[in-house]
């Protein structure tokens, strides 16, 4: 939402608690006071009030004044309440008490919570610059540690409390914070940095699902490889996806400079999409040697590792909960990413039937060129002699010139289908029906606009392998 927005909520609030026991314990919290400071549009607000039971209460009595439009929808466990200002209908908003949480059972992240002053509210959170409060009476930003309105100038990530027991207490604080460093590009705090590391093991508690929702969020923030990175400084990776661990000291051949790990941060710095789809395969694109590395008379070769690689990648995002639709998004750009290697430098290996079959496989120009994509960042982070920096580009040109001419195959269908096929040869369905649908879709490759008569005549006179 804009900024004026919530000034505008923060301004009718004030208004709406003047005189009242809740004025001066209204407070936006969080991402929004941040987001206010850095003059960038606002997420969500999220709201706390320091009194006991103060989310609720407060919530129930905006009830009571009949200031909403639906009723409030109540955590209590957490003292948690949201709902929708009838002045502000499309704007959901969350209160909570100021709380203090105390980590019993330290095998999962599920806190003992209960009222807290705003001191002990400010110290239970993620980090500083996450840690800061606007009082919605006076206007007045409250920065408890003294550091997040600094840090926020300065760019540093750093804990409001010791790092040691942030992590200790919800080491997923630690993924969330290497994802607030990527999303800004900002340093993180020396001693912050060292009790990532100290603490990296604590993750193997926390669900794959809320790995999955960090991963994301690192993935298609404007930094991935410096999230990547500090994964695999810290240690984290193990947690995140344990098989790129292989990878940082995997030594290649002469087509590729650095190690496997290295040549993939260069991938995902190259790519020029920023899909989760495409930065997944992007990371993803060359897992496999780690399963088909061989070394033949001195010679290191990764023998289709494309095709490992796209069976690792659906065993990997199962793991971690990924819907079925981008399992098989990524796992097709990736098992396809060499498919234009064999094409030359500057596509003069290039056959137009061969481009025709790729633009078929792919089925959508979205996904081709999403494959495309993938490609040219591969091709242009091979070792400076090997890479291939134009030929994607001419690629595109000839797909182009094809979509003009009306020759592209993207969504092809054959004027004959399988029941023609069975009726004109006298099959019963199998395998032949198979390969003499195969047979004619190589016709079409050559020529796609070929018609319906002319594709009986062949299919007609094609003899069936015994």
């Amino acid at each position: 939402m804009k900024r004026e927005l919530y000034i505008q909520i923060k301004e009718f609030l004030r208004e709406v608690i003047r005189g009242t026991d809740f004025e001066g314990h209204v407070m936006t919290v969080g991402g929004c006071v941040r987001d206010d400071l850095m003059d960038l549009e606002i997420k969500d607000i999220d709201m706390c009030v320091s009194l006991p039971d103060g989310g609720i209460r407060f919530a129930e009595w905006l009830k009571e004044q009949g200031l909403i439009t639906k009723g409030v929808t109540v955590y209590p466990n957490y003292g948690t309440a949201m709902l929708h200002l009838r002045a502000f209908p499309d704007v959901e908003l969350e209160f909570v008490q100021t709380r203090k949480e105390k980590y019993i059972d330290h095998s999962c992240r599920n806190p003992v919570t209960a009222f807290g002053s705003i001191e002990e509210d400010c110290l239970r959170r993620d980090l500083t610059i996450n840690s800061l409060y606007c009082n919605v009476s006076t206007d007045e930003i409250i920065d408890i540690t003294g550091k997040g309105v600094d840090d926020i100038r300065d760019h540093i990530i750093r804990t409001p409390a010791d790092p040691d027991l942030t992590y200790e207490d919800d080491p997923l604080r630690i993924l969330r914070c290497i994802r607030f460093a990527s999303r800004y590009g900002w340093d993180i705090e020396a001693e912050t940095m060292d009790g990532m590391r100290r603490n990296a093991f604590r993750l193997e508690i926390i669900a794959k699902e809320r790995i999955h929702d960090e991963l994301c969020k690192m993935l298609t923030c404007p930094h991935p490889v410096m999230a990547m990175e500090l994964l695999r400084e810290i240690g984290a990776m193990h947690y995140v996806i344990p098989e790129l661990e292989e990878t940082y000291d995997m030594t290649q051949n002469e087509y590729h400079f650095g190690t496997v790990w290295e040549h993939t941060m260069s991938v995902l710095g190259h790519l020029k999409g920023d899909s989760l789809e495409l930065r997944m395969a992007a990371l993803l694109h060359d897992i496999g040697k780690i399963r088909v590395r061989t070394v033949t008379d001195g010679k290191v070769h990764f023998l289709k590792h494309e095709l490992a690689s796209a069976d690792m990648v659906k065993d990997i995002l199962r793991t971690l909960h990924y819907s079925n639709d981008l399992i098989d998004e990524v796992s097709f750009l990736v098992k396809n990413h060499m498919s234009c290697k064999a094409w030359g430098y500057e596509c003069e290996h290039l056959k137009i039937k061969k481009l025709r079959k790729l633009q078929y496989q792919c089925g959508t120009e979205e996904r081709f060129r999403n494959l495309m994509l993938l490609i040219d960042a591969d091709n242009n982070a091979h070792a400076a002699d090997r890479c291939m920096p134009h030929q994607v580009a001419l690629i595109m040109r000839c797909t182009e010139e094809m979509k003009h001419e009306g020759t592209a195959m993207f969504g092809y269908k054959l004027p004959l289908t399988g029941k023609d096929v069975m009726d004109i040869k006298g099959l019963d369905p199998g395998s032949k029906v198979k390969e003499c649908l195969d047979y004619l879709l190589k016709l079409a490759f050559v020529n796609p606009l070929i018609d319906r008569e002319e594709l009986i005549k062949h299919l007609k006179g094609y003899r069936l392998y015994k």
